[in-house]
């Protein structure tokens, strides 16, 4: 095994953001659940499910890698259905059509200016290229990067992590991301007992606090890489800003970021300490009073991992992951129990907040190029810059935590749409400190 040196760096991951295609959890939220308080929770109902042929019979479990980690396909003769699933995932490749969002967005090349984001930001592929894309995106290919940008993208990472301690995370980013072949698969939620649910990040774990036994474990192996996270800026080390689900909330988490000053990156020509949100769909889900659909029992699996019956009958937990509105067996047989037409519901919950997005996103873009403007004309200064700086922080931290979740508003619509209120409040104001 290698040794490990201990270089410094700094600040978050620029490829930390991964906007998907399928949205979390709970399918639908406030704005679904209208009269249907005495709906029944399918998700506390679980049909039983078999086990592949070959793994319900006594097996030795496969050779693992030179980091500990037993690949996908060292498990394919044992689990067949589950591993031919998990492949189907290639279909959402990066060639499968995906979105520029620095064209879906363009008020981005403005608000994410002077970061890494501003230089590439696309659509994201399935976990089977989790290794590629990090590799391929400009935000490492044109900016030094420390190996923390790792996290995630490969169990082998996490078991270097695990065995030989946490500065493996400080060390630079291309000189160990060649290592690695194996992108997301079995080890990151099992590590090498795929008979159990196990959280191989134990940063994330830990950040779950006196919550780590209430939350099931299928939404924990999800949530250990769709949340919200920044670098220790002294330890390099992936940090969760909250510990326990009370603090996982929009406030509470830009609270902790004020609280300890921190800041990804000054935006050029105002100063402005901005904060770049990552995936928030654990906290989105989870955080503070939680969705209705995780409070109904509902978890990311039951959504996007549905079950699926293979030719000779034996029924299994699909791995390929996808949106629930994808699955029409869920669709006709679970979401019928409450929605009468759940595509529909969820298509204007997502519009509702693209178009708010897309509102809030110009009228952000308008607050920097003018405080821009006017610190280099040098009529903002003080004070009142000061308060703009803040408020320009607030109003894009609250706008890139609803942007950046994966759910586009169907996860948790109230949540949503409340916090994109404070986004548009703390934008309009500095507008008007401005005018």
């Amino acid at each position: 095994m290698r040794k490990i040196e201990t270089p410094h760096g700094k600040a978050k991951c620029a490829n930390g953001k991964t906007k998907v295609t399928m949205w979390g959890a709970g399918v639908a939220s406030f704005a679904l659940v209208v009269g249907l308080v005495a709906c029944a929770p399918a998700a506390t109902e679980k049909t039983e499910v078999s086990a592949s042929p070959n793994a319900a019979a006594k097996h030795a479990t496969p050779e693992a890698d030179e980091y500990g980690v037993v690949t996908a396909e060292a498990w394919k003769d044992i689990y067949p259905n589950e591993y031919a699933s998990y492949m189907a995932n290639e279909s959402n490749s990066p060639d499968s059509g995906k979105k520029n969002y620095l064209e879906t967005y363009p008020a981005l090349n403005t608000m994410y200016k002077g970061y890494a984001f501003s230089l590439d930001y696309d659509q994201a592929s399935s976990h089977l290229y989790t290794l590629d894309s990090v590799k391929d995106t400009l935000r490492t290919q044109k900016k030094e990067q420390l190996a923390n940008c790792i996290t995630c993208k490969t169990p082998q990472f996490t078991a270097l992590v695990n065995s030989e301690g946490d500065s493996v995370y400080a060390e630079k980013f291309n000189d160990m991301i060649d290592e690695f072949d194996e992108p997301i698969s079995c080890y990151n939620c099992h590590e090498n007992d795929p008979k159990s649910n196990t959280v191989a990040s134990k940063f994330f774990f830990d950040s779950l606090g006196p919550d780590a036994d209430s939350i099931p474990k299928d939404a924990q192996v999800c949530g250990q890489c769709h949340n919200e996270y920044y670098f220790n800026s002294e330890t390099k080390v992936p940090t969760n800003p909250y510990s326990g689900r009370e603090q996982m909330t929009p406030d509470a988490i830009l609270a902790y970021y004020d609280a300890m000053g921190f800041a990804d990156w000054k935006y050029p020509g105002t100063d402005t300490p901005m904060i770049k949100v990552q995936h928030p769909e654990f906290e989105t889900n989870y955080g503070g009073s939680g969705s209705y659909m995780t409070n109904l029992g509902y978890t990311c699996a039951d959504c996007h991992m549905g079950k699926s019956t293979a030719e000779d009958g034996t029924v299994y937990v699909s791995h390929e992951w996808k949106s629930p509105l994808e699955n029409e067996d869920l669709l006709a047989n679970d979401c019928s129990n409450c929605h009468s037409d759940l595509k529909t519901e969820v298509a204007e919950i997502q519009s509702h907040q693209e178009e708010r997005v897309q509102a809030i996103s110009k009228k952000i873009e308008q607050l920097a190029n003018t405080m821009t403007d006017q610190v280099a004309a040098g009529t903002l200064t003080g004070d009142k810059l000061a308060q703009c700086q803040k408020l320009h922080r607030n109003a894009q931290f609250y706008w890139d935590f609803v942007m950046v979740e994966n759910g586009d508003g169907a996860h948790n619509s109230q949540l949503s749409d409340n916090t994109l209120d404070k986004s548009e409040k703390a934008v309009d104001e500095a507008l008007a400190l401005l005018a």
